[in-house]
């Protein structure tokens, strides 16, 4: 990671953003020293919108979308795809493929840890910076530092974990990686802590919540329970993550929107707890990859056939699940669920009130609770419109049938949303790999047939199921060690 303190250093001091939304006005001037800034909260301020543009920037989404999409089961490569991707949906991974480049999360993780070693310098000399306004700000960097390790952890398992700082040569050193066990537990502390600093929201309509960029686009206390319930479903822990989950249903803030449109992730919505916001701002980098142009990623074969929104032959004949209509073109396989023109402004988002339902309903399953999932997930089915075709009729005994049910309908509701690898993960690696047979499915689905006997070999080695460190990683520090899947 040397060298992540000039770009991070940079990016926190040069950001300039277009964006209409008031909170994202203002920002660092270019040129500002250590010496200069972080002298009152307007710099906290400006640092804090930074580390938010870098969010919606590009290279962070684009990671977040490919880590979560290229290895699953929803999303093919075109003709137009670099070699180095279609390598990645063959199984074929080296330390050099670009994959594997994780510069643009440590590059925020850094403007974060800058925010909070120094935002207490500024409220030491500013008397008009309040204690909430600071605990918001720094509140906010814990929580967007700990989503992007929590997606590092995912990708790449064992990790540098970097809680300081680096604007200068000396604060940078080779550090090495740790264990996914350790940055877990480090997320777990953090987010506890951020509970306690970020606000419930941030903008009011009289004395109400409101559906804004200030509350979808920005940190608040119910996106923090939501990325701990996650931490806590990854660590199988799911009483406690229910308990997350609780906090945020019991708000009753976020509504199901019903059925979906085209449109429906064009601007907030009631279902929106925290999105990358590009409502005027930066455009979504992701409709050039998807949509508009020589595109290079395009929907899986099976998911243009139907297979996770069959259509319905015996009944309702005329109806279709809307998130199927909402998310792609299916005679071309173009993903429309970012907007079918070049620029688009359709948000990214990370939680909805339905990743909130859904996760409820697994956690009610895996204790044992088998009629309270199902009900979730007949809630959630009946507002979207989902038909029978695609439906299971279940005991609520049944209930590793249940979960399986649960990841089905987190396919549909999340297409292309950059959660499908990490969802199949999530199963496959439960109760110690006992469901190993969903990775050996994704694989056959997937792989080319010549190279498909290989891939099933080299799945069946859970540390295949991680992305090597890149190789200008390991040249950086020397105290980095390489995934030993990629060593043979």
């Amino acid at each position: 990671m040397r060298k992540i303190y000039i770009v991070g250093l940079l990016t926190l001091l040069g950001f300039v953003v277009t964006s209409c939304n008031k909170w994202l006005d203002l920002q660092p001037q270019d040129g500002i020293t250590k010496a200069e800034f972080w002298k009152t909260k307007e710099d906290v301020r400006a640092a804090l919108m930074g580390i938010y543009s870098s969010l919606n920037a590009g290279p962070v989404e684009t990671r977040v979308f490919l880590w979560g999409e290229l290895r699953a089961d929803m999303v093919n490569v075109s003709s137009y795809a670099a070699d180095d991707y279609r390598l990645v949906k063959n199984y074929n991974v080296l330390s050099t493929n670009d994959i594997a480049n994780w510069g643009a999360l440590y590059n925020v993780i850094n403007n974060c840890n800058l925010l909070i070693d120094f935002a207490p310098e500024a409220k030491a000399v500013d008397p008009t910076f309040t204690e909430a306004t600071y605990n918001s700000y720094v509140g906010e960097a814990l929580t967007i530092r700990s989503l992007l390790y929590f997606y590092l952890i995912r990708t790449f398992k064992e990790i540098p974990l970097k809680l300081k700082g680096s604007y200068r040569d000396t604060d940078v050193q080779n550090i090495g990686a740790v264990s996914a066990d350790k940055v877990l537990s480090q997320l777990e502390q953090d987010l506890k802590q951020a509970q306690t600093l970020v606000p419930d929201y941030h903008v009011t309509l009289g004395n109400n919540f409101s559906i804004n960029p200030s509350n979808t686009g920005r940190i608040t206390k119910p996106a923090v329970h939501m990325l701990l319930a996650e931490v806590y479903m990854w660590k199988e822990q799911y009483a406690l993550a229910e308990v997350e989950l609780n906090k945020v249903l019991s708000t009753q803030r976020y509504q199901l929107i019903g059925r979906v449109a085209s449109n429906s992730f064009d601007i907030s919505s009631s279902e929106t707890i925290f999105e990358i916001s590009h409502k005027d701002s930066r455009a979504n980098p992701l409709t050039p990859l998807v949509y508009v142009g020589r595109i290079p990623y395009i929907a899986l074969t099976e998911v243009i056939n139907m297979d996770f929104f069959p259509p319905n032959m015996e009944v309702d004949v005329d109806k279709s699940d809307s998130r199927g209509e909402g998310v792609l073109y299916l005679s071309s396989g173009m993903i429309s669920k970012y907007g079918t023109e070049n620029p688009s402004y359709y948000n990214f988002p990370i939680f909805r009130i339905s990743d909130a339902l859904l996760l409820k309903a697994e956690a009610a399953a895996e204790q044992g609770r088998g009629a309270e999932a199902l009900q979730l997930i007949a809630e959630l089915r009946e507002s979207r419109g989902a038909i029978e075709a695609s439906n299971r009729q279940l005991n609520e005994s049944d209930l590793d049938d249940i979960i399986q049910f649960i990841f089905e309908e987190r396919a549909r509701e999340f297409a292309f949303e950059g959660k499908r690898w990490f969802d199949v993960l999530r199963l496959a690696k439960k109760d110690n790999y006992s469901n190993i047979g969903v990775l050996i499915d994704v694989v056959t689905k997937i792989v080319d047939a010549s190279v498909q006997q290989s891939a099933l070999n080299k799945v069946r080695d859970v540390n295949s199921h991680y992305l090597p460190i890149h190789e200008e990683e390991l040249f950086k520090d020397n105290t980095l060690v390489q995934n030993p899947f990629y060593l043979k």
